[in-house]
């Protein structure tokens, strides 16, 4: 076994305040009948990645539901976490060179990890395309399989998907984060599960005023002047110059504005430096842009605080993902300017929960408009607060999961 991960009890009654009564209810009655069904949940990290977030919650939620839920780290190496980069670029639609090389390290490490498999369970689900494989060289048995995709696949790099694919086909379910993240070309069940967030987690608990003044003064950033924020990972789609260069128009207008631009992702990779040096040389005579580096003291409550303190938050482009991190700016009520990409636009819709724009003139006008017009800032974060509400909480994500965990334990022989 690789080891279950140790996780903090959660408790599904402290939710009761955001999500009422009735929702709770509703996931007691659903849990009920798969009381005590022995669940996996696999990933690559621990720590760093939205789905890790996500798991942090779900699992002891799931548990305190009444289901035995576990959350396991496949083992890696140095070799094996650069072909598994590499997967993860060319799946989301950026080309790569792919070699007989990599697939048979990808093979390896399934077939190593397939090994160290050896408890029963009813039900494992795999939250990255990278240990799919682990499937394949493992007996049938009774247990269901389950591929959760959490990044878009609709443009994965032809070779690299049909890799996947023959792999993906001996699953019982896939799931996807939204309808154009799916591929058409499986043939087993497909289900849509959108991500959440869980809004009494440290990234998004309500925090005093003298942790964010304090956290602000860590990072140079003045708590008594307006911050535009854009949270991003370090690559080329999230547009991190563009961001700055929007900033610079806007400021000629507000002087005093501030920008903190925080990268989700390290640098890794030739692509990865290269954006992040392209990033230092935008900003390197501006001393009101910060950069906030992954790693190091940048964690879930540090993110928290950069969220409440922006003005406005800004995502000016995404890598085919879903960027969840902007349901949590709405539940925090922050008024967001977002790209039409991935998934931003299922969270932001235009002059509803947030604005929408694509270039960086436009981008910069809508920051100058929600700047200048507090009374509609404050009515896009609380429309943002209610969507979010609605649709991006950690008991929707639950209940999504126990409809379809009660399906697969339907059909069990």
């Amino acid at each position: 076994m690789y080891g279950t991960l140790a996780l903090s009890h959660r408790a599904l009654d402290d939710l009761v305040e955001v999500a009422g009564k009735a929702a709770i209810e509703e996931l007691r009655a659903l849990a009920r009948p798969i009381e005590g069904l022995r669940v996996l949940n696999l990933s690559i990290s621990r720590f760093g990645t939205g789905t890790a977030e996500l798991l942090n919650s779900a699992v002891p939620l799931l548990t305190d539901l009444g289901l035995d839920a576990h959350w396991q780290i496949v083992r890696t190496s140095e070799q094996a976490s650069a072909v598994d980069r590499a997967m993860y670029q060319a799946l989301g639609g950026i080309p790569v060179a792919w070699t007989q090389e990599m697939t048979d390290t990808w093979l390896s490490h399934a077939e190593m990890n397939a090994g160290l498999l050896t408890e029963p369970f009813d039900v494992i689900i795999v939250h990255d395309p990278q240990p799919v494989a682990i499937r394949s060289f493992l007996d049938p048995g009774s247990a269901k399989w389950v591929m959760h995709s959490h990044i878009d696949l609709s443009s994965a790099q032809t070779d690299v998907w049909m890799l996947l694919r023959s792999h993906v086909e001996k699953f019982d379910a896939a799931i996807f984060a939204a309808p154009h993240f799916q591929r058409e070309d499986i043939t087993i069940p497909a289900h849509i599960v959108a991500p959440a967030i869980d809004p009494n987690s440290a990234r998004n608990m309500p925090l005093p005023d003298g942790v964010i003044r304090d956290v602000l003064g860590q990072y140079g950033i003045d708590p008594d002047r307006p911050l535009i924020l854009q949270v991003s990972p370090c690559d080329a789609a999230s547009d991190l110059c563009g961001a700055v260069d929007a900033w610079q128009m806007v400021r000629a207008r507000h002087p005093g504005l501030q920008l903190a631009i925080v990268l989700t992702t390290e640098p890794q990779d030739t692509a990865g430096r290269a954006c992040y040096d392209q990033l230092a040389e935008c900003c390197k005579d501006e001393p009101e842009v910060h950069v906030v580096a992954a790693g190091g003291k940048l964690g879930n409550v540090e993110f928290n605080v950069f969220q409440r303190a922006a003005s406005v938050i800004i995502q000016k482009g995404l890598r085919k993902g879903f960027g969840l991190w902007v349901s949590d700016a709405l539940w925090k009520r922050r008024p967001c300017v977002v790209a039409p990409a991935g998934g931003l636009t299922e969270q932001v819709i235009d002059g509803e929960t947030g604005l929408v724009a694509t270039t960086t003139e436009e981008f910069a006008a809508a920051i100058e408009r929600l700047l200048a017009d507090p009374g509609l800032a404050r009515k896009l974060g609380e429309n943002g607060r209610a969507h979010v509400a609605k649709h991006f909480l950690i008991t929707r994500y639950l209940r999504d999961y126990l409809q379809i965990l009660d399906e697969l334990h339907r059909t069990t022989p």
